[in-house]
């Protein structure tokens, strides 16, 4: 009875070992930034989509829920001071755009963190270099998505490709 028991126990933990395992496993550290004009306000916009618990971690407040921390000034002055020397973009002549720090919130599991800039007069290149999250996490990936009149470009930076990422919207 004894060893039957056992391997019932047995079996079930290993059952359980299975449904537990894919949570309990390494996720892959990414992000997307997206690049538009707001034809109503006629500035570009740039969001980074972060996990917000990788924000946190970067942040070194992994005490702290993302939600609550995005809500306060501290929060916000925080990923202010974070994200802005992280996300550097330019011109196609590699002039530094001055990007304006819009603010951040927390949706779900992802934090959001928003810029605007003023459209550059040449839309025919950029270049982007998008290293948030990079300096805690080694296998972080940064998608860019660039959208200019119904075209869009994607820039990749991630483990082994950390350089800045030109990207052309002419033929």
């Amino acid at each position: 009875m004894t060893l039957r028991f056992g391997r019932t126990l047995l079996i079930a933990l290993a059952g359980l070992s299975l449904v537990t395992a894919p949570s309990a496993a390494h996720r892959m550290h990414a992000g997307v930034t997206e690049i538009a004009v707001n034809e109503r306000t006629g500035e570009m916009e740039i969001i980074h989509r972060v996990y917000g618990h990788d924000l946190m971690e970067a942040l070194d407040r992994t005490e702290l829920d993302a939600s609550a921390f995005l809500a306060t000034p501290e929060g916000l002055a925080a990923v202010a001071a974070y994200a802005g020397p992280l996300f550097r973009m330019a011109d196609s002549e590699g002039e530094l755009m001055e990007l304006a720090y819009v603010g951040a919130e927390a949706d779900g599991e992802y934090a959001w963190i928003y810029y605007a800039a003023p459209v550059p007069a040449e839309q025919n290149a950029f270049i982007v270099d998008n290293d948030l999250l990079s300096e805690t996490f080694d296998d972080q990936v940064m998608m860019t998505n660039l959208r200019f009149d119904s075209r869009v470009r994607t820039a990749m930076q991630g483990p082994g490709r950390r350089a800045p990422v030109r990207v052309r919207f002419s033929d």
